[in-house]
């Protein structure tokens, strides 16, 4: 489901294919960075140790929901400075690349929290009762929360019938002369 755009379903059970659809793609992406990450930091071994303790303690934090903390712009101090709105990280090398990579992995881990959440507030609509052939509108808002409408389902014929005429022109009778 797309953030910051209005979705239709047929009925609930479409609606909740297209959030497990949505959380195997976060999850697809969750694993790539993770493993860019790995990759990145095992070919830059001798890079400075102050440098790979700073992006270890990241590591953790990132991995343990507890010490989980937002990011604050007044907390992007040292290297990178805002431009505008846009933040350009003040250095060449391996660490600015790294602390995008970490960012851009916690964003979807935190992603894929709220898409896990919503699921479940779904299903748990459908075990309390919620007809699963109503039609909804959903939309997310860039902030994560999802706004639900559910409808009246059309109904549709189960199979597919066509009705229609035809009209086949007969030959002329021709005489045969003898």
């Amino acid at each position: 489901m797309d953030e910051g755009k209005a979705t239709s379903f047929r009925n609930i059970l479409t609606f909740q294919s297209s959030l497990k659809k949505d959380m195997d793609e976060l999850k697809k992406r969750s694993d790539d960075y993770a493993r860019i990450i790995g990759e990145k930091l095992r070919s830059n071994e001798g890079s400075s140790e102050s440098d790979l303790n700073d992006l270890r303690s990241k590591i953790t934090d990132a991995t343990d929901p507890k010490k989980r903390k937002t990011v604050k712009k007044k907390e992007l101090k040292g290297n990178w400075h805002d431009l505008d709105g846009m933040f350009v990280y003040d250095g060449i090398g391996l660490k600015g690349e790294l602390e995008i990579y970490f960012k851009a992995l916690e964003d979807t881990k935190l992603r894929m929290e709220k898409i896990e959440k919503i699921k479940a507030s779904i299903d748990d609509l459908v075990s309390k009762g919620v007809r699963k052939d109503l039609s909804c509108t959903a939309f997310l808002g860039r902030d994560l929360v999802l706004d639900v409408a559910f409808m009246k389902s059309a109904s549709t014929p189960t199979r597919f019938s066509h009705k229609s005429t035809f009209r086949v022109e007969a030959e002329p009778i021709q005489e045969i002369a003898a």
